[in-house]
C-alpha cells in the first residue's frame, strides 16, 4: 500500500504544474493552434481554491455534499455512514475549524459550531468552492482550517423549465427530486423539492464479536424532505432583487456500534432536525463598482431521543433532548475595480445568535441559553504592478460579546511565469481566530466560560499551469502548507463524571495538497478525462510535556487520495471514482491500544449512463454500484459501513 500512494503521488507531483483552473478565475489566450491559460483575475490573487463543477455536483441524487467533497477535494469526511453525522476536516483541523456558508449564510450551528454535510442534498448546490487555509479569511472568520462556500444560481431562468429524477438504490433507498423554474426577463423562480428515504438496514460481517457473525445495521433509516425557494425580480431602475429559502424536514435513527451485544428491542435512539435558512439580496453595478446588501434568518430545531427497556413491553427515554437555534444577519459588501490592475473591496457583517438546549429526561432536567452578539468588518486591495505580479492585503476585525478579537491580517501574492503554460506560482499567509461555541460556554454540565479563542497562524506556496494543445488539455497544482493554532480547545473527563473543555494544546499542522486532470477529445462526442487528488497530512499535538505530543490528531488520515475516470462515447458515459485513506487514530493520545486505531482502506464505484432526447424531451438513465470490490471497512470506529450496493436513476427535463 505505501509503494502504490507513493507511486500515486510521483505521478501527481509530475502532474503538479499544470493544474488548470476553473474558467472563470483565468483568462484564455489564443496563441496560432493553442490555447493556454494565462495570468490570474484581481479576484482570485494568491488564492488556494478547488471549484466543484455543476457535472461533479449532480452527477448523483442520492449524494450528499459529505461524498462530493470527498470524492473530489482533499477534505476528509468523518461519517458513520449514509444520513449519519458528516463532519470535514481541512487540512488537519477539527470541524469546527471549516467555516461553511450558504449564498452568504453561515451554517455553522452557533451552538455545535460544525455543519453536517450530510444533510445538505447535492442538488440544492449550484456552486461550491472550497477556500484553503489563509484564503478563507476573504469569505468569513473562524476558518482556521478553510471555509466551504456553497451557493445557488443567480441567473434568472429562460421560460418554463422542468426537471424530475426518480432514484431507487439498495436497502429500500428511493429519492425523488423535482425542479421547476420560470422566468420572463424581468422576474422568475424555482422550485426544488427532494425527497429521499431509505431502511438503510444493510448487512456487515461483525469482526468486533467472537465468530465474526453477519448482523444487520438496523434502527437506522431515514426519511429527509427538502423544499428550496428561490425569486428573482429585476428593479426598473437597475439591481436585482433575490429571496432564497431553504427548509429541511429529517427524521434519523442512529445505528448501534458494532460492539453493542444488546438485543435491537432493549434501546433505540433517533434524531429529528427541522430547519428553515433564508436570505434575500440586493446587488447592483455602477460601472466599476459593485455594491451588494444581504440579510437572512436560520431556525433550527433538534431533537434527540435515547430509550431502554423496562420490560413487559414499556420503554423509557434516558435522554430526551432539545435544542433551539435562532441566527439572524444582516451585511453589506462593495467591489471597486479601477481600471484594470486595482481592486478594491469591503465588507460590514453583523449578526445575533441565540441557543436554547434542555433535556427533560433526568429527574431533574439540565439545559442552558446562550447569546452571541457578533460585528465583523474586512477591507481589501488587490494589486497588479504589472501583468505578471499580484499583490493582495486584506484585514478583518470581529467585535463579539462585548470586547474586539486581535486583527486578522492576510497577504497574498501570485507570479505567472510562463504565460504560454499558465504557469503560476502563489503564496498566502494570514492570521485567524475561532471563538468557542456555546455549547463549549455554556453546556451544563461542563460549559466553560472562561475559554480563550483559538488562534491560528497560516501559510502556503503553491504552483500550478494548465495548457490546451488541439484535443488535449492538462492541468496542475502542488500546494505546500502548515499551521500552527494555539489555545485548542479540547474536550476532557473530569474527576466529577462529566466533561468539560479547556485550553490545552498546541497543534502544528504540516502537509501537501496535490491536483491534476487530464483530458483527450477524440471527437465532437467521444472523450476521456481522467482527476487525481493526493493529500500528505501531519496534524499533530505539539504541546510540550504531554503524553501524546507528537502524535497524529484522532481522525485525521496521514494519507488521501482519489482518482476518477470518465469515458464519453456519443450518448454514452462510463465513470469510475476510486478514494483511498491510510489509518486514523480514534483517541487523543494517539497510541494504537485498546482498539484505538481504524484501518485505512480503499473504495471503488463505478456508473453507467446514457442520454438521449425524444419529443423535446431529454432524458438520462443510470446505473451505479457502489463499493464494487465489496470492502469491508469503517469510517468511524465501530460504525460499520455498506458492503457493495447498487442504485439506477432516471432523469426527464424539459425547457431551456
Amino acid at each position: 500500500m505505501k509503494r502504490l500512494v507513493a507511486i500515486l503521488f510521483g505521478v501527481l507531483a509530475s502532474l503538479g504544474s499544470v493544474w488548470a483552473q476553473e474558467a472563470d478565475s483565468l483568462r484564455t489566450v489564443a496563441v496560432e493552434e493553442i490555447v493556454v491559460r494565462g495570468a490570474r483575475s484581481l479576484r482570485d490573487i494568491g488564492v488556494q481554491k478547488s471549484i466543484m463543477s455543476d457535472a461533479v455536483l449532480k452527477e448523483s441524487l442520492s449524494a450528499s455534499m459529505a461524498e462530493v467533497l470527498a470524492q473530489n477535494s482533499t477534505i476528509f469526511i468523518k461519517s458513520s455512514g449514509r444520513a449519519t453525522l458528516s463532519t470535514a476536516s481541512l487540512r488537519g483541523t477539527a470541524p469546527s475549524h471549516t467555516a461553511v456558508t450558504w449564498n452568504g449564510v453561515e451554517l455553522a450551528s452557533p451552538m455545535l459550531g460544525m455543519v453536517d454535510f450530510s444533510l445538505i442534498p447535492s442538488y440544492f448546490v449550484d456552486g461550491s468552492e472550497v477556500y484553503h487555509g489563509s484564503t478563507s479569511v476573504n469569505v468569513t472568520g473562524g476558518g482556521i482550517g478553510g471555509a466551504v462556500a456553497l451557493t445557488t444560481s443567480n441567473e434568472l431562468p429562460s421560460g418554463l423549465n422542468v426537471q424530475y429524477i426518480q432514484s431507487l438504490a439498495s436497502f429500500s433507498t428511493h429519492d425523488e427530486y423535482l425542479r421547476i423554474g420560470y422566468g420572463n426577463g424581468r422576474w422568475g423562480g424555482s422550485t426544488r423539492i427532494l425527497n429521499s428515504a431509505s431502511e438503510n438496514d444493510f448487512p456487515y460481517i461483525n469482526y468486533d464479536k467472537v465468530g465474526h457473525p453477519r448482523e444487520y445495521n438496523k434502527s437506522c433509516g431515514y426519511h429527509d424532505k427538502h423544499l428550496l425557494q428561490e425569486l428573482y425580480l429585476n428593479g426598473r431602475r437597475g439591481g436585482r432583487w433575490s429571496l432564497k429559502v431553504w427548509a429541511t424536514d429529517s427524521s434519523r435513527g442512529i445505528p448501534k456500534l458494532s460492539v453493542d451485544y444488546r438485543d435491537d428491542d432493549l434501546t433505540k435512539a433517533w434524531q429529528d432536525e427541522q430547519s428553515v435558512r433564508s436570505v434575500t439580496s440586493w446587488r447592483r453595478s455602477f460601472g466599476g463598482l459593485r455594491v451588494a446588501v444581504l440579510g437572512g434568518y436560520n431556525i433550527d430545531l433538534l431533537h434527540y431521543i435515547y430509550q431502554f427497556s423496562k420490560g413487559g413491553g414499556l420503554m423509557e427515554r434516558a435522554v430526551d433532548s432539545r435544542s433551539l437555534t435562532h441566527h439572524t444577519f444582516t451585511s453589506a459588501d462593495a467591489e471597486w475595480s479601477i481600471g484594470n490592475n486595482l481592486m478594491l473591496a469591503a465588507n460590514l457583517k453583523g449578526s445575533v445568535s441565540i441557543a436554547r438546549s434542555e433535556d427533560v429526561a433526568p429527574l431533574v432536567p439540565v439545559g442552558f441559553e446562550g447569546h452571541r452578539k457578533e460585528l465583523s468588518s474586512f477591507l481589501s486591495a488587490r494589486w497588479k504592478p504589472i501583468e505578471s505580479v499580484g499583490l493582495a492585503a486584506s484585514v478583518r476585525e470581529e467585535w463579539r460579546d462585548g470586547g474586539w478579537s486581535p486583527v486578522i491580517p492576510a497577504l497574498f501574492v501570485d507570479v505567472t511565469l510562463l504565460e504560454d503554460w499558465g504557469l503560476i506560482v502563489s503564496s498566502s499567509v494570514a492570521k485567524n481566530y475561532h471563538h468557542p461555541t456555546l455549547s463549549d460556554l455554556y453546556f451544563v454540565p461542563g460549559g466553560n466560560p472562561n475559554l480563550l479563542p483559538e488562534e491560528g497562524v497560516t501559510f502556503d506556496l503553491g504552483v500550478e499551469c494548465g495548457v490546451e494543445r488541439g484535443a488535449l488539455k492538462a492541468g496542475g497544482k502542488v500546494t505546500l502548507y502548515g499551521s500552527n493554532i494555539s489555545n485548542w480547545i479540547l474536550w476532557t473527563p473530569t474527576i466529577k463524571g462529566f466533561w468539560t473543555p479547556e485550553n490545552l494544546s498546541r497543534v502544528r499542522s504540516r502537509g501537501v495538497e496535490s491536483r491534476a486532470n487530464l483530458s483527450y477529445r477524440f471527437s465532437r462526442r467521444s472523450s476521456v478525462e481522467m482527476n487525481a487528488i493526493f493529500a500528505y497530512t501531519s496534524s499533530v499535538n505539539a504541546t510540550e510535556n504531554s503524553a501524546s505530543y507528537g502524535n497524529q490528531l484522532p481522525y485525521i488520515p496521514l494519507y488521501s487520495a482519489s482518482m476518477s475516470l470518465t469515458a464519453r462515447l456519443g450518448d454514452w458515459e462510463l465513470k469510475y471514482g476510486w478514494q483511498y485513506y491510510s489509518e486514523r487514530y480514534t483517541s487523543y493520545s494517539g497510541t494504537s491500544f485498546g482498539g484505538g486505531v481504524v484501518d485505512g482502506y480503499q473504495l471503488s464505484d463505478v456508473s453507467l449512463s446514457r442520454g438521449f432526447t425524444v419529443g423535446g424531451v431529454r432524458v438520462k438513465a443510470c446505473v451505479g454500484v457502489n463499493n464494487l470490490f465489496d470492502v469491508t471497512y469503517q469510517s468511524v470506529l465501530s460504525r460499520p459501513m455498506p458492503p457493495r450496493n447498487y442504485s439506477a436513476s432516471v432523469e426527464i427535463s424539459w425547457g431551456k
